[in-house]
């Protein structure tokens, strides 16, 4: 992205293309970040470095120094020489930071030339990983007001987001803050196992839905994906009879 050293600025064309595709029209949730994005100039650069800019209401004063807001969609553009990501965080009154940023590769490319692209922020229950197109392990949970909640985690691709049945947004899922609140819960101690955040893929099935549950009902009351107000309720597996373990027994025999 061209570097603008005079602020107030309008959105580039192409800036506005990326933030409106992984603000997708059909989801309410993203209905304030896109009439941000066509209707507010970027008022200043952000705190991150290059690519990293504030969008604001007219006369608005720029915060940045408040705590970096969470990521609300995410997505990544794959050119013929770089991968970019493209980031918008959670609104900070009047004001909306996002990021266009290099990952991989060259940090000037020509997306005229765009080989591929994904993100969470389509995703609905039911489909495939949007990165791998594989099968995600899916945990769906209720609100105590009876919003539907799907917790989503590709062992491939190695990520975990967050689906709000309410306003139809994806929340990417911090992998550390996340495993932490599922050791906790598990009563892990081992340092080897609770300290290795990666295991929550490479050991996925040992974890049951409701351990899994649980560890986001957790996290989500520190680092709220699902409005806090909206509490998550974690439905205990019901015991089974005897005659079900009497079943249960005879087949393994």
């Amino acid at each position: 992205m061209a570097d603008e050293e005079r602020y107030p600025r309008k959105l580039t064309s192409q800036e506005r293309e990326l933030l409106l595709w992984v603000l997708p029209e059909d989801r309410p949730g993203y209905r304030f970040y896109r009439t941000s994005v066509l209707e507010w100039n970027v008022a200043s650069k952000g705190r991150r470095g290059e690519g990293n800019y504030v969008l604001a209401a007219p006369g608005e004063t720029v915060d940045n120094d408040s705590p970096l807001p969470q990521v609300v969609a995410y997505g990544v553009v794959q050119t013929p020489s770089a991968e970019i990501a493209v980031v918008v965080r959670e609104r900070l009154g009047n004001q909306v930071e996002f990021e266009i940023t290099s990952i991989h590769g060259d940090s000037e490319t020509d997306f005229r030339a765009i080989a591929g692209r994904w993100t969470f922020s389509s995703w609905l229950p039911g489909q495939p990983c949007p990165i791998c197109s594989g099968a995600p392990r899916v945990v769906t949970m209720n609100t105590e007001g009876g919003t539907a909640v799907s917790l989503a985690i590709c062992p491939r691709d190695k990520r975990v987001w967050v689906y709000n049945g309410q306003t139809g947004m994806n929340h990417p899922v911090p992998l550390t803050n996340f495993y932490n609140e599922l050791m906790l819960h598990k009563n892990v101690r081992d340092p080897r196992v609770a300290l290795d955040s990666r295991r929550l893929f490479s050991d996925l099935s040992q974890f049951t839905d409701t351990d899994l549950a649980k560890g986001f009902a957790s996290y989500n009351t520190i680092r709220s994906k699902i409005p806090a107000e909206q509490r998550i309720r974690v439905e205990e597996p019901r015991p089974q009879t005897f005659f079900e373990r009497l079943s249960s027994f005879t087949k393994r025999q």
